[in-house]
C-alpha cells in the first residue's frame, strides 16, 4: 500500500481533500459522535447513531427555512428548477415526488445500463497508454454521465452537451455566483428541460415540470458522485497489492470491491441539515436555525457498526453504508452507481499494462468541494 500523509486534517471540511481522512473520521465517530464546532459554526454528526438520528428527524430539513433556494438563483429559471427537486424539499410534496422518481428508476433496465457503461468505458478508456490523458481530461466524469444520459434519453443523446449544461447549472449554485454565471445556468436548465420532456421516463401528468426536473437532476447527482466513485475505485486499485489479480480471477468480487470503496473512501463525504424548530436531539438542545454537518464518511468507519473499520476488506460481512444518506432523503440511485462503477472497473482490469500504470499512480490531490471527494488525475 502506498504511504500516505499521516498528519490529520484541520477539520471535517478539510478532510474531504486529505490523502486519507478515514482515520480522522473513525476517531471522531468514536470520541466526538455529535458535537458543536465553534470554528465552523455547525453541529457535526459523525457517529453512526448520530447520523441516523439527524437524517431520521423530521425537524432536520434539507434547506434552511429562510433560503429554500440558493440566494444567487432566487426568482430565476434555475431557482425554479432547483425548487422542484425532490432532494431539495421537505413537507407534503416530498413523498409524492420521491415516489415518482422511484417509479421511474424502477422502469430502468439495469442490464442495459450495464451494457452502456461497458461501451462508454471502452470508448473513453481504450487502453492503458491513454489513461493519463483521458483521466486528466475528466474521463471519470464522462463515463457515468454519458451512461445515464443515454439510459434516460436514448442512445443518441448528446452526452457532452448534457455534461456542459449540468456543469453550468451546478456553477450557479455556489456562493457568490455572478449574474453571468446564473444567466448561463438559466439557458442550460432550459435546454435540459427540453431534452427531458421527450424522455420515456417523464410522467406526463399535471406535475410534469417537476418530473422532468427530477429526471434531469439525476445527471447532476451522477456528475460529482459517480466521478468520485470511479476515481476512488482507481485509487483503491493502486493502493492495495494483489487486488487486481484477485478481481480478475474472481469477477464477482468486483461489486463487493466497489461497495467497500463506497464505505472506506466515500465519494460523497457529507450532507447538511437545518433545524426547523427547537428540539432535543442526542441529549443536546438544538434551536431553530441551527446547522448540522452530517458526516456520512465518518459513520461508514464507525467501529460500532463496521468492526475494524479502517481495514479495506472486500470480504467484509454485511458492511453498513451511509454514503447514499438515509431517512426520507436517501439517494435512490445506489444500484445504478454501483453498476456503472463495477462495469468500468471490469473494463480497466482487462487492459494490458494497467497494473504498471496503477503502480505508477503515486500521490494524488483532490478537487476542492464542500462534500464530494474526487481525485485529480494529472498526466
Amino acid at each position: 500500500m502506498t504511504a500516505l500523509d499521516t498528519a490529520p486534517p484541520a477539520d471535517v471540511l478539510q478532510a474531504i481533500v486529505h490523502a486519507d481522512p478515514a482515520p480522522y473520521y473513525a476517531e471522531l465517530a468514536a470520541t466526538r459522535p455529535f458535537f458543536f464546532d465553534a470554528t465552523l459554526g455547525w453541529w457535526v454528526a459523525a457517529g453512526a447513531e448520530a447520523v441516523d438520528a439527524v437524517l431520521g428527524s423530521a425537524a432536520c430539513r434539507v434547506r434552511p427555512a429562510e433560503e429554500p433556494v440558493p440566494q444567487a438563483v432566487a426568482a430565476t429559471p434555475t431557482g425554479a428548477f432547483f425548487g422542484r427537486l425532490v432532494r431539495q424539499i421537505d413537507g407534503p410534496d416530498h413523498s409524492t415526488r420521491k415516489a415518482k422518481v422511484m417509479a421511474a428508476l424502477g422502469r430502468l433496465d439495469v442490464s442495459a445500463l450495464a451494457s452502456r457503461a461497458q461501451r462508454q468505458a471502452r470508448a473513453t478508456l481504450p487502453d492503458a497508454a491513454s489513461l493519463d490523458a483521458a483521466l486528466d481530461t475528466d474521463a471519470h466524469f464522462r463515463v457515468p454521465l454519458a451512461t445515464m444520459a443515454q439510459t434516460l434519453l436514448g442512445d443518441h443523446a448528446d452526452a457532452p452537451a448534457c455534461q456542459a449544461d449540468i456543469a453550468a447549472y451546478l456553477a450557479a449554485l455556489g456562493p457568490g455566483a455572478s449574474a453571468g454565471v446564473v444567466a448561463q445556468a438559466d439557458a442550460a436548465v432550459g435546454r435540459l428541460q427540453q431534452r427531458f420532456a421527450d424522455s420515456p421516463f417523464a410522467g406526463g401528468d399535471d406535475d410534469n415540470d417537476a418530473d422532468i426536473a427530477n429526471l434531469a437532476a439525476l445527471l447532476a447527482q451522477t456528475y460529482d458522485a459517480c466521478a468520485g466513485l470511479l476515481g476512488n475505485c482507481i485509487v483503491a486499485l493502486s493502493r492495495h497489492a494483489g487486488l487486481t489479480a484477485r478481481l480478475r480471477a474472481q469477477p464477482l468480487a468486483i461489486e463487493p470491491f466497489v461497495r467497500e470503496v463506497l464505505r472506506r473512501d466515500a465519494p460523497v463525504q457529507n450532507t447538511r441539515r437545518f433545524v426547523a424548530h427547537d428540539i432535543a436531539l442526542l441529549d443536546q438542545p438544538l434551536r431553530a436555525g441551527d446547522k448540522i454537518l452530517v458526516v456520512l464518511a465518518a459513520a461508514n468507519v464507525d467501529g460500532t457498526t463496521n468492526p475494524d473499520p479502517l481495514r479495506f476488506d472486500i470480504d467484509r460481512a454485511a458492511p453498513r453504508l451511509w454514503t447514499f444518506g438515509g431517512g426520507a432523503h436517501r439517494c435512490p440511485a445506489d444500484a445504478l452507481a454501483t453498476t456503472i462503477a463495477r462495469e468500468t472497473v471490469q473494463h480497466l482490469l482487462s487492459l494490458p499494462g494497467v497494473d504498471r500504470w496503477l503502480a505508477g499512480l503515486g500521490k494524488l490531490t483532490y478537487r476542492p468541494s464542500p462534500n464530494a471527494r474526487i481525485p485529480r488525475f494529472q498526466a
